[in-house]
């Protein structure tokens, strides 16, 4: 066993016997037999109630951490004692030991119907007794203990995923940007769980252009969100490379294989935009493959193969080149639209994908086709998403 392991057993057992304790038995010589067998046992901070009253005043005023209650009472019958505290949400973890002279399978449901936890037969049965309360004592404190760890890890986690959302573009920023390069941008990104391994970005070049990403890290959640603020780390030192998608991304593979661990890799697609010259120059790493689609409907398809992120420090990549026109968009996403299945468990593919998308594009109006393709990908994928989901849009002037 570690010594952190050591750490938590002891920390568990202190708990345990210094767990408050709260005996309830009209019999003054049955409170004293229990309170005395587990004080021999090394229980510290044991109380007493003579009645029923008296252990639903106990409770309210400083709830303890277990109770044994007995049945038989005068002014309020243990059953009525535990229906009165399972009434109020905020005991619904005490334990509640009842013990009884009557053993009979009736009597059994009946506590149980009312919330007790568990059984001791009356008279006690020291050594069973004492079992009992520690089981109970410790689950209670297991189950707390695993409690406030889930807590605090929700907490972190959202922590995370609002940092995460802060390195993705806001719609400020994108307005702003669309403002000076005379482009619009429409974009849309969901995690499949707490967090993320897809993400994207865009940047100001000098002469009106920009640049702009779609990077997807292998696998989900925290491991591949830790894989992408990694890439993001290397990403923001590379401006000189900025302007040469092919350098940008020979250089930030020579980073990743040595920063990501072992069997993790991102695909990415990196492109320069030029909308005064009508041209875009590109370079990819086994991405999915983005589309140029004109006003008119015809689409084109950019070839994103190249070696993913991250698998061979050796790895280059070439840049392309295709033409742009006025009120031409730009289309890249990340690969959930092609393998997610449908409920009939069919795959959507990059031919299937592209058939979508220009449906989508014919519908449209005022510039929001990926609203209309995000809506017909939810309703033909409903439910919790497979893999993260990226989409971008950008159309020019």
């Amino acid at each position: 066993m570690s010594v952190s392991s050591d750490h938590t057993l002891s920390e568990l057992l202190g708990d345990v016997y210094s767990a408050s304790i709260l005996i309830v038995d009209d019999m003054l010589l049955m409170q004293k037999m229990i309170g005395q067998s587990l004080t021999n046992a090394g229980y510290n901070n044991l109380s007493y109630a003579s009645d029923g009253l008296e252990a639903v005043e106990a409770i309210e005023k400083k709830c303890p951490d277990l109770v044994i209650l007995d049945l038989n009472m005068p002014k309020m019958s243990g059953y009525d004692v535990c229906r009165h505290v399972r009434a109020n949400p905020d005991y619904s973890g005490l334990p509640i030991l009842v013990q009884s002279a009557a053993e009979s399978p009736k009597e059994r449901t009946e506590v149980f119907n009312v919330g007790g936890t568990d059984f001791v037969s009356k008279p006690i049965n020291q050594p069973e007794l004492l079992a009992r309360v520690r089981m109970h004592l410790e689950n209670k404190f297991l189950i707390s203990n695993l409690t406030s760890f889930h807590d605090r890890v929700r907490m972190e986690l959202e922590i995370a995923r609002e940092m995460q959302q802060d390195i993705l573009p806001s719609r400020a920023y994108l307005d702003t940007l669309s403002e000076s390069c005379h482009v619009d941008i429409e974009a849309v990104y969901q995690s499949s769980s707490e967090l993320g391994g897809d993400l994207w970005g865009i940047w100001p070049l000098e002469k009106g252009k920009f640049g702009f990403f779609v990077l997807d890290v292998s696998g989900h959640g925290v491991g591949s969100a830790l894989n992408t603020f990694r890439a993001h780390s290397a990403m923001a030192i590379m401006e000189d490379l900025k302007e040469d998608p092919a350098a940008f991304l020979t250089e930030l593979n020579s980073k990743m294989v040595s920063d990501f661990p072992t069997g993790s890799f991102a695909t990415m697609f990196y492109a320069v935009v030029d909308p005064k010259e009508g041209q875009v120059t590109f370079a990819g790493a086994g991405a999915p493959n983005p589309f140029i689609i004109s006003q008119d409907g015809a689409s084109q398809r950019l070839d994103s193969s190249g070696y993913p992120i991250g698998i061979i420090s050796s790895a280059s990549y070439e840049n392309l080149t295709a033409s742009l026109k006025p009120g031409d968009l730009i289309f890249a996403y990340s690969d959930v639209f092609i393998e997610a299945p449908d409920d009939n468990g069919e795959f959507l593919g990059d031919a299937g994908l592209e058939r979508v998308i220009l449906d989508c594009h014919s519908q449209a109006n005022d510039k929001n086709v990926i609203d209309i393709f995000i809506a017909d990908f939810q309703k033909r994928v409903p439910g919790n998403l497979p893999d993260d989901l990226t989409a971008v849009g950008i159309y020019t002037g």
